[in-house]
């Protein structure tokens, strides 16, 4: 089974800020199972590391999910997340990360369904200090415990034809926001990712045949 990679440049989203620039930025890179994520099939596994990063401002809370998809395009299989992101230093164990964001979410991720059936959310994220948080992220120990990697990934199989984009990060949803001193919402450079699905390659030959089929019923009548 071939692995295609595809590196989804990250996408801007910016909401209201009470300063110029964005105090979070998350990262998203994408592979699959199959074909490239604009031609997937029915079956197809896209797992989603995502990586989490700050300008260093002192953050006091912090949600970060993935929202906005079709459920039944994008069919969320399982996630991974750490204990604390944005950690001042990490030590060998036993010790570990320390002067980070601490997580409330535990593993495995799962997948929620808020406000209404087909507004799905998965949050590997949710944060909150009562002291300044000033770390960058880049000492972070990943999910696969390597530091300086992704501290997120999310596990999708492509389901039914069509196409949907996964929105990541602190994007406003839900409550999902980047918090600053004073409670006020600082700025975040968000992750998408699309993907398509196609019929598999054998529906698509019968869809033609039948096509054909029809065409020269209609030409004999």
């Amino acid at each position: 089974m071939r692995l295609f990679v595809s590196v989804i440049a990250t996408t801007a989203m910016f909401f209201a800020a009470s300063v110029a620039g964005a105090a979070t930025t998350f990262t998203a890179t994408a592979s699959s199972s199959g074909g490239p994520l604009s031609a997937l099939i029915p079956g197809d596994v896209v797992t989603i590391d995502i990586q989490l990063t700050s300008d260093g401002e002192a953050l006091y809370g912090l949600g970060g999910s993935a929202v906005g998809y079709d459920a039944s395009v994008a069919v969320f299989s399982t996630g991974t997340t750490t204990a604390s992101a944005l950690n001042l230093v990490c030590l060998p164990a036993p010790t570990g990360c320390l002067g980070g964001l601490p997580n409330s979410t535990s593993n495995p991720l799962t997948e929620s369904s808020l406000n209404a059936p087909g507004l799905p959310e998965v949050q590997f994220f949710n944060g909150i200090s009562v002291a300044p948080i000033t770390g960058t992220g880049l000492l972070d120990e990943g999910y696969s415990g390597v530091a300086g990697t992704a501290q997120f990934q999310l596990v999708f199989t492509a389901g039914a034809v069509g196409t949907t984009t996964i929105n990541l990060g602190a994007n406003g949803a839900y409550g999902d926001n980047a918090i600053g001193a004073g409670g006020t919402t600082l700025a975040s450079t968000n992750g998408a990712i699309t993907i398509t699905v196609v019929p598999e390659p054998g529906t698509a030959i019968l869809m033609g045949l039948g096509l054909v089929g029809l065409a020269s019923a209609g030409r004999r009548s």
